[in-house]
């Protein structure tokens, strides 16, 4: 089940984006309303890693855009670790009747990944989600990366 963490940004792992893309958004939990959006950290951008860890699963998805590192147009790429080529983002329309919106961060929970440099997309995503309705943040185990994506997003919001 996922957590409220503030108004309308729920954390989970991936059985609560699973449930909620393959039975729609009207699963948010008091006090939020309906799941509009889902930011999905996981080692993988692409949908099939749902299907990878649950085999009787299958979610239907019409890709938006992809956005490498080299077409971010972040000012700050300078900053950026990564190389131009890597995957920074991937969104999708997906879930039962493709009206969730899913931005997919590849980043592995390694010490060689480094959050900060998908920081600023993430909590771009975030933001503009919760103005939408419920936007659920969640990594593979719920546990690491997306504490730490929601913890900056209180962070940033706070000071």
């Amino acid at each position: 089940m996922p957590y409220l963490v503030r108004d309308n940004l729920f954390i989970g792992n991936i059985s609560d984006a699973a449930e909620i893309l393959q039975n729609g958004g009207a699963a948010a939990a008091a006090g939020g309303g309906d799941f509009t959006h889902i930011l999905s950290v996981l080692s993988s951008a692409s949908i099939s890693f749902f299907s990878e860890w649950r085999p009787s699963i299958s979610i239907p998805v019409i890709e938006i855009s992809k956005v490498y590192v080299s077409g971010a147009g972040s000012g700050d790429s300078g900053k950026c670790a990564l190389p131009p080529e890597k995957l920074l983002y991937s969104l999708e329309y997906a879930g039962r009747d493709l009206k969730l919106v899913r931005m997919a961060v590849p980043l592995k929970d390694t010490e060689n990944e480094d959050l900060l440099d998908y920081l600023e997309v993430c909590i771009d995503f975030i933001d503009r989600s919760r103005k939408e309705g419920s936007v659920l943040v969640h990594c593979f185990a719920g546990v690491s990366r997306r504490f730490h994506l929601s913890s900056f997003l209180l962070l940033n919001v706070l000071t």
